[in-house]
């Protein structure tokens, strides 16, 4: 089954690490809606923001199929390291201590990563990024994982800031690239337009 694009979520994070951990909305709802809800939506996912090619779609949706159950797996792996990335983030952004589980398994994505991380000749010449596949079903992880790796260890993540939402329950993460840096909205069509009627409302009742 292919996943419709309108299920995917919108992509405001800025960064495609930031993106992926978008991947649940509102994150702080006890009622929240998963976009990974299966491994073709996962395929969809990576396929919408590029972090594996549509060959290499086809040969892990061949593979998912092959195996339901390795799938299922690498499903897991990926939404758990989805979680525990954002809580290694939110740490970082408010300068406490991170969990050495949650290290711990960053860190395990990130090992395979780098591992296979290198450069491929260029389509028109030269060279080009490059991901030599090892036969998993969660290598579309590797690209975020070095991508949170960067946004982690540079000065840019004093530009991340988590959206607010209606009544705190957004949770969305976006590199804030505004020339001010007030930018406070995921996304000013939707959490923003909320926010403001909701405002509006209280006043008008006020």
């Amino acid at each position: 089954m292919t996943v419709a694009a309108t299920e995917l979520p919108d992509r405001v994070g800025g960064r495609l690490a930031l993106d992926f951990l978008n991947t649940v909305d509102p994150r702080h709802a006890t009622d929240r809606r998963e976009y990974l809800g299966s491994y073709e939506r996962l395929l969809a996912w990576a396929a919408d923001t590029g972090s594996v090619d549509r060959a290499t779609v086809g040969r892990l949706r061949a593979a998912a199929d092959q195996e339901p159950a390795a799938a299922a797996a690498a499903l897991r792996r990926v939404r758990d390291y989805r979680e525990a990335l954002y809580r290694l983030v939110a740490a970082a952004l408010a300068e406490r201590p991170v969990q050495d589980a949650d290290l711990a398994l960053v860190n395990a994505v990130l090992r395979e990563a780098t591992v296979h991380h290198l450069l491929l000749p260029g389509a028109t010449g030269g060279v080009r990024d490059g991901w030599l596949s090892a036969g998993g079903l969660d290598e579309m992880l590797w690209p975020v994982a070095v991508d949170a790796w960067d946004l982690l260890t540079e000065p840019v993540l004093a530009r991340v800031k988590e959206c607010p939402g209606d009544e705190g329950a957004c949770g969305w993460l976006f590199l804030d690239t505004s020339r001010s840096g007030t930018r406070r909205w995921c996304d000013m069509r939707t959490c923003g337009n909320r926010a403001k009627a909701r405002a509006h409302y209280s006043r008008a009742r006020g």
